[in-house]
This record gives C-alpha cells, sequence and structure tokens, in this order.
C-alpha cells in the first residue's frame, strides 16, 4: 500500500456531527433526533470533501491501516502575540473524537477509504497555530506479536 500525506488547508471544524443534532417535528406532528438540511457542519463537510478530491487516490485503501490525523485551529484573537507565534495545544472543544469522526467520515465518501473500520491504529492531535489546516497520514498498519505490551507496564488483574 503506498503512503497518503495530505495537508488540508482548511480551518477545522467548530462545529461537528452532533452538534447539528435537534429534536425535529415530523408531518404527523411527532418528534425524533435528525440533523438540520443546511447545518453549518455539513457545509464545513462539503468544502473539506472538495478540498480532498484534488488528491484522490486511484483506488480506496481496503486494507488494515494506520491513521495519523493532526488538526491546526487558528490562534484566538484572546492570544497574546507571544503565544500566537508558537504552537501551542489546544485543549478546548471540538473533542477530539468528534473531529476525527467527521474527518474519517469524509475521507470514505472521497474514495481514500473503503471503510473507516479498517483503520486498526489512530493517533490524533489538536494544536492552535498559525498554519491552521488538517494533516492526514494513511499507511499500513503494523502489528508487532512479538511485544505484548512494555516490561515496564503495570498489568492489572
Amino acid at each position: 500500500m503506498n503512503k497518503v500525506k495530505l495537508f488540508v488547508k482548511i480551518e477545522p471544524t467548530r462545529t461537528t456531527h452532533q452538534s447539528s443534532l435537534r429534536v425535529l417535528k415530523n408531518k404527523r406532528g411527532g418528534y425524533f433526533v435528525g440533523k438540520q438540511s443546511s447545518s453549518p457542519h455539513k457545509k464545513w463537510c462539503a468544502e473539506f470533501e472538495r478540498l480532498l478530491l484534488k488528491a484522490k487516490p486511484d483506488k480506496p485503501i481496503s486494507n488494515d491501516c494506520f491513521v495519523s490525523i493532526s488538526f491546526y485551529f487558528p490562534p484566538l484573537k484572546s492570544a497574546s502575540n507571544k503565544s500566537k507565534e508558537s504552537k501551542t495545544f489546544k485543549n478546548t472543544r471540538p473533542d477530539l473524537d468528534n473531529l476525527e469522526k467527521s474527518v474519517l467520515d469524509s475521507l470514505v465518501r472521497m474514495g481514500y477509504l473503503t471503510d473507516d473500520s479498517i483503520v486498526c491504529q489512530k493517533f490524533s492531535q489538536k494544536f492552535y497555530d498559525n498554519d491552521f489546516g488538517i494533516g492526514i497520514i494513511i499507511e499500513s498498519a503494523v502489528l508487532d506479536l512479538d511485544d505484548k505490551y512494555p516490561s515496564d507496564i503495570v498489568v492489572l488483574k
């Protein structure tokens, strides 16, 4: 499998699939949980997928893989000039797992992966950085059968 390395120059979404869920009313007066048809998250996904199309692979990855995703958010306007100059961790919403879901779902829809269930290893992180965007690396998963766990780990039984 070829290694896929992308940097998508888009501000990471500040809304997620969960934030677009609402209690809606159907035609018969009943209530249900659904998504708004024109949520900010859907608009972000459409733009992200438009950018992904520019480097779409010939065929999607279909074997076990490792995915690394780095989210680089623009610095806060309230941040000091000194802190704006350096990369710092982002420890506020949106949650990392919801950001991952948005990216993985888009990678499947745009033909990079056959299904997100083939992702066997995953690493993700989020930062504030002047060079905002989303870094994505997809490569073959490596299974090391020799090392069940490091010798210095505490095993709980």
